[in-house]
């Protein structure tokens, strides 16, 4: 991913280097994101007889599965060219995977009831992602209410962007036009009453906001401090993901949530961790904003395929055959 995000650089102005490299004010939370995956250290084994990795994961009751254990978040990929959204599903012709769609990615004409259409592989799904805004609140509930008919297979709403992206000290130009509203329980019920696809509550980053998502009507949570562009000094995505998936499921009510996971993947070691620690899938932002900006749908496929490769590679050291069924034995802290 260091190559790709190199890379990337080479075919982007400033204004776009800007917008995607970039934290909030000292960049403090954006280091910490990437940082936290070296306080663990994986788990060599040997003596195992496992030549290969079953990858395979399904969610909510196998009413969403994939062929890999990672795969793209919501990221407004709109910025970077034309029609990027419509290269970014591509990756659903090599993988199948879901792929989060998010609302501010689809430009006109692009028309977010016909992007699933695009999808050719069966075994691959959409998941629709919700900005609630102060001019689009009848058009989210809406959306969100046909989503199904259209093809997608799951919701997801974002909850942490009420004061917008702030990229160092300034609020990001490519986002400047909207003005997101504070979102609470009283939406996450609604969305739950018009819609009976699995709902995905993106933007957690506290035990008691987790707890509070799924009570009010979520299916799952997206662990998830917005690729540290909403506040500095804030903790790291990793940090906090043992202590919510403790708190989930440790009650009936919660403990079949499913959690995903955001911020600082750079390798597949990282997502072997995050997943040992308790995350049901990891979301790439940043690696997908720099493949398609090296090479488009191409792009996006040779970073999966690296992420493929060394997780694999990695599982098969550490003695795991089954993805799945992944837990903490596969880490340990680290004492240096």
């Amino acid at each position: 991913m260091e190559d790709f995000a190199q890379e990337a650089k080479k075919h982007l102005d400033q204004s776009q280097i800007n917008y995607i490299y970039s934290g909030t004010e000292s960049q403090s939370t954006l280091d910490r994101n990437v940082a936290a995956f070296s306080r663990y250290l994986v788990q060599r084994r040997v003596l195992r007889n496992i030549e290969s990795v079953e990858l395979n994961v399904s969610y909510f009751d196998k009413r969403l599965s994939s062929e890999l254990p990672f795969f793209p978040a919501p990221v407004n990929c709109s910025p970077l060219y034309p029609n990027a959204i419509v290269d970014l599903l591509k990756v659903t012709n090599s993988f199948s995977v879901p792929v989060f769609v998010s609302q501010v990615s689809v430009i006109r004409p692009l028309d977010p009831s016909r992007l699933p259409q695009l999808v050719k592989n069966k075994s691959s799904s959409l998941i629709w992602q919700i900005y609630m805004q102060t001019d689009n609140i009848v058009d989210c509930y809406k959306h969100a209410k046909l989503a199904e008919s259209w093809g997608y297979k799951a919701l997801a709403v974002t909850v942490d962007a009420e004061l917008n992206v702030k990229l160092r000290n300034e609020i990001a130009a490519q986002t400047a036009s909207h003005s997101f509203v504070k979102v609470t329980p009283k939406e996450i019920k609604k969305l739950r009453q018009l819609s009976s696809l699995p709902l995905i509550v993106k933007g957690v980053m506290n035990a008691d906001d987790a707890e509070l998502a799924i009570e009010s009507g979520a299916d799952g949570i997206v662990i998830s401090n917005h690729g540290a562009r909403v506040l500095d000094h804030m903790s790291s995505t990793l940090e906090v993901l043992p202590e919510i998936v403790g708190r989930l499921k440790a009650k009936k009510k919660t403990r079949h949530a499913e959690v995903f996971f955001d911020g600082g993947i750079r390798r597949g070691t990282d997502i072997l961790i995050a997943l040992a620690l308790g995350a049901r899938a990891c979301l790439l932002g940043r690696p997908v904003l720099w493949a398609l900006s090296c090479d488009h749908e191409n792009g996006i496929t040779q970073m999966m395929t690296i992420l493929k490769s060394e997780l694999e590679r990695a599982a098969i050291l550490c003695g795991v055959a089954k993805i799945s069924s992944v837990n903490s034995a596969v880490v340990r802290k680290a004492e240096f």
